[in-house]
């Protein structure tokens, strides 16, 4: 006899096991997740407890609140709401299936950027309320140069949820700030003695 056991154990089957099943997956290449539907943005505002604190979707629902009642059925109206608030419109243009608002940023500069951005979503849901056919708004934020320092996107399907009651104001602004990409620093959160 040589010294090997060459009687079959449990350890060298379960590494015959291993070696055979890698051998016959591999090459397999399939995008694991093609079978489930794309993710999409769901609110949650609607289950979260009230803070001592300004949070940024207050501020932008404040601004939504704003001008979302308003008559506005184009381009001009929804330029004059919008300067009517104070902001500095740079343009606003239709491009294929997205319509963009540039404004300037620059006096808020110490609010941010969200005392802007609320009243154009607001806007924006009242044009779609109109008739609006866009896929959705493109927000660029401007600074005093003027160089774009971010972006918003809105979706008119959220306006157009906002629209018919199927979001809250705080849902709808939810999904406006996640939309939102900013260079520029937040500005310090406020707490309330309430």
């Amino acid at each position: 006899m040589d010294g090997f056991d060459r009687s079959p154990s449990r350890r060298r089957l379960l590494a015959l096991a291993g070696a055979a099943a890698s051998t016959a997956l591999a090459g397999c290449t399939a995008d694991v997740g093609e079978e489930f539907p794309p993710n999409t943005k769901t609110p949650v505002s609607a289950w979260l407890p009230d803070l001592p604190v300004t949070k940024p979707t207050d501020v932008v629902a404040d601004g939504i609140e704003a001008t979302a009642d308003r008559e506005i059925v184009d381009e001009d109206d929804l330029a004059a709401v919008l300067e009517a608030r104070d902001l500095e419109i740079h343009t606003i243009e239709r491009t294929a299936d997205v319509l963009t608002v540039e404004y300037v940023s620059g006096e808020l500069y110490e609010e941010g950027i969200l005392h802007g951005i609320g009243p154009i979503a607001g806007a924006y849901a009242a044009l779609v309320g109109a008739g609006e056919d866009s896929e959705f708004l493109e927000i660029t934020i401007l600074d005093t140069a003027p160089e774009s320092f971010g972006t918003a996107e809105v979706e008119a399907a959220w306006a157009e949820r906002f629209d018919r009651g199927t979001y809250s104001v705080d849902e709808y602004a939810e999904l406006v700030v996640a939309g939102i990409e900013s260079r520029r620093h937040p500005p310090e959160v406020g707490a309330s003695t309430e």
